[in-house]
């Protein structure tokens, strides 16, 4: 126990001034998000009662309301300031999550569940854009990285907690989403703890609504991106599938995967974010996490065609794989995002960003599944296709994207 208390104390020391508040206030909201995200599944079907295909729709339109407002929420905080508007939506979805004990039908659910899903997904980029205000430019990417670690440690003991609760049962499991309306509570106050971002630009000095959505290179960074961003799909939903609808190991290596990945996140994430604060260095991290999912996905193949034992062997080499790739990619996330969002704009930028990870978490579980599922072999070979060509074109997509120096006059 000790080396891990030694390990939260050096990640959260390492972090100065405001990065530290937004690391206690990420710790709060993961730690939340855990409670009721492990156990949302139960909750909603053993206590709302709902079908648990309708569960699995309502999720999907949570998700899909990302797609407006990632983008709605990143242009509201250039004008009316991040550190205020993620305190507004904090509040909110703290109300929201409270309504979730009243809802015993599937309109309500969806009503609520819509209404989460849309706040949640626009307060991403409100966080990353606080990260800009508040942290130097030379340790975002770093801080970043800490955060993440931080949020990982909550969420796991959060999922712990909802396990406890679930394990109760009976009414105690209305904890589950009271419980996260809590946390959003306390983050939202420690958000006023941090200092106030620079002052929002005048009418005259904006540029025209949805910018980022026509700036062609950024959207094909954003694409690129969401092509290595279904590694997160692969390891959430394409291997645990594999392990169960497979005869060739136990079920109860599907747990072992995922505490295996958190681990390693938590412990590696901040030393693999190293390289990736200038935007050369975030390529070089995404074609690393391109290549790495590229032979994951054959060494699944692998697995496909060998012995029970053999296959352990190489499984477990493609969960090692998949980790190393994830915590390149988020790098390289990291790195991509702050480099390439004009200061003038930097909400909307890094809103239009967030659309890659609403992309790989609503459309990529359908596109992994259907392909690994349906297809077994060559649909692993296919996902290996799909991840060779965002390593190709993550490159050209950020050199296309580059804003240009801004001129210097020479001195007299």
């Amino acid at each position: 126990m000790k080396p891990w208390l030694s390990f939260v104390r050096n990640n959260y020391g390492s972090l100065n001034g405001p990065a530290r508040t937004l690391a206690t206030l990420h710790f709060i909201d993961s730690v939340g998000g855990g409670i009721f995200t492990a156990g949302s599944a139960v909750y909603f079907i053993a206590v709302a009662g709902l079908p648990a295909a309708q569960v699995g729709l309502g999720l999907s339109l949570a998700g899909l309301s990302g797609f407006v407002s990632s983008v709605l929420m990143g242009m509201a905080a250039d004008r009316i300031g991040a550190r205020r508007l993620l305190f507004i939506s904090m509040l909110a979805i703290a109300g929201a999550y409270c309504l979730y004990p009243a809802v015993g039908s599937l309109p309500a659910f969806f009503a609520v569940v819509g209404l989460v899903g849309a706040l949640e997904w626009g307060s991403g980029p409100l966080f990353h854009t606080l990260i800009m205000e508040v942290v130097p430019e030379g340790e975002r990417v770093s801080a970043r990285a800490a955060l993440r670690s931080v949020f990982n440690i909550g969420f796991s003991l959060g999922a712990l907690a909802a396990a406890a609760l679930i394990a109760v049962g009976g009414s105690v499991m209305q904890a589950l989403p009271l419980g996260n309306a809590l946390s959003f509570l306390l983050a939202a106050g420690l958000v006023l703890r941090l200092p106030a971002g620079p002052a929002a630009p005048s009418t005259t000095d904006r540029v025209s609504r949805f910018r980022a959505l026509k700036d062609t290179p950024f959207l094909s960074v954003i694409g690129a991106s969401s092509l290595l961003a279904l590694h997160s799909a692969v390891f959430m939903v394409g291997i645990p599938l594999w392990l169960v609808t497979s005869d060739k190991l136990p079920r109860s290596f599907v747990p072992v995967v995922f505490v295996l990945n958190t681990v390693l996140v938590v412990l590696l994430q901040v030393k693999y974010a190293k390289g990736s604060e200038t935007l050369d260095g975030s390529v070089s991290a995404a074609r690393k996490a391109g290549l790495i999912s590229a032979a994951g996905c054959v060494v699944l193949v692998v697995c496909n065609i060998t012995t029970a034992w053999v296959a352990g062997f190489f499984a477990l080499a493609a969960v090692l794989l998949f980790t190393f790739a994830e915590l390149w990619q988020s790098s390289s996330v990291f790195g991509l995002g702050f480099g390439l969002a004009p200061e003038s704009a930097r909400g909307e930028y890094l809103g239009a960003f967030h659309l890659h990870m609403v992309a790989q978490a609503t459309v990529g579980p359908a596109v992994v599944s259907f392909l690994v599922i349906h297809h077994g072999s060559s649909g692993w070979l296919a996902m290996c296709l799909i991840f060779l060509a965002g390593t190709a074109a993550i490159g050209p997509a950020v050199q296309w994207a580059r804003k240009p120096e801004p001129a210097t006059v020479p001195a007299a």
